[in-house]
């Protein structure tokens, strides 16, 4: 017969850490997100813009120590890209945001139905709620609705030139990165693309799709994007330049 021994005098596992805090020389303090992404080759640090924080990543756990230490050591730096992050920009009546490029009043209106553009000398985005509690998911769902409507469409025609066909088509909240595609064809895209102008929209659609051909960055892949999009840099520069003001939508709260 067999028995299982459990010994009393042995220690937890320590948890892996997930945060830290860092200090600049005047005395401001920061804190840093922890992850581990086993691809990656050695420690570094980003600013992630959605979240307005640091994230320090590490290629494994042993290594999160020198991550944070990587970090601290980085702070001053932390601190000024932090502040240069355009100012959040909450969804609530009476905020302005940009829809297609446009910039747009957004408006509540007591009572049932869908969201509506109203087009004026300042153009408006109308939101009916019966709750104004209410009005942040609606507008969200608006907003992801376009998005879909647009994103279907053109997703369809750069498919057709490059003669792949995409499982899934998704929309939704993307932290860092404006759209992805799985290795089984899920082509997953930020909600914010409708803000952009349509011709970024439209850059965006077929960066995606392209990697339906090409899983990665080469000349090869950008040679895909280039059939579907002639003036692709066009809206890869936009992006370049805009993308943080259109992250900053929706934060503020």
């Amino acid at each position: 017969m067999r028995f299982l021994r459990m010994r009393f005098d042995s220690k937890p596992k320590a948890e892996t850490p997930t945060q830290t805090e860092i200090e600049t020389i005047d005395g401001r303090r920061m804190s840093v997100k922890l992850i581990v992404n086993p691809r990656a080759r050695h420690v570094s640090v980003r600013i992630d813009p959605t979240r307005r924080q640091a994230i320090a990543t590490a290629p494994t756990k042993r290594h999160l120590k020198h991550a944070a230490q990587f970090a601290a050591e980085r702070a001053g730096w932390i601190a000024q890209e932090l502040s240069r992050l355009p100012k959040g920009v909450t969804l609530a009546p009476g905020s302005f945001v940009c829809f297609r490029g446009v910039e747009h009043e957004l408006v509540l209106e007591r009572g049932r139905g869908h969201a509506r553009i109203e087009p004026d000398l300042i153009p408006r985005i109308v939101v009916p709620c019966p709750d104004p509690a209410l009005f942040e998911s609606r507008l969200l769902r608006f907003f992801k609705d376009q998005a879909r409507e647009e994103l279907i469409d053109r997703v369809a025609t750069h498919s057709v030139t490059l003669g792949v066909k995409p499982v899934k088509i998704q929309v939704k909240e993307l932290r860092s990165r404006w759209g992805s595609c799985s290795v089984d064809g899920v082509l997953s895209f930020s909600w914010r693309v409708i803000l952009a102008p349509p011709f970024v929209l439209d850059y965006l659609a077929a960066h995606e799709v392209a990697h339906l051909r090409e899983m990665n960055h080469s000349r090869r892949f950008w040679a895909q994007v280039k059939r579907c999009i002639a003036d692709y840099e066009r809206g890869r520069d936009w992006l370049h330049e805009h993308g943080c003001a259109l992250h900053a939508v929706g934060l503020a709260r």
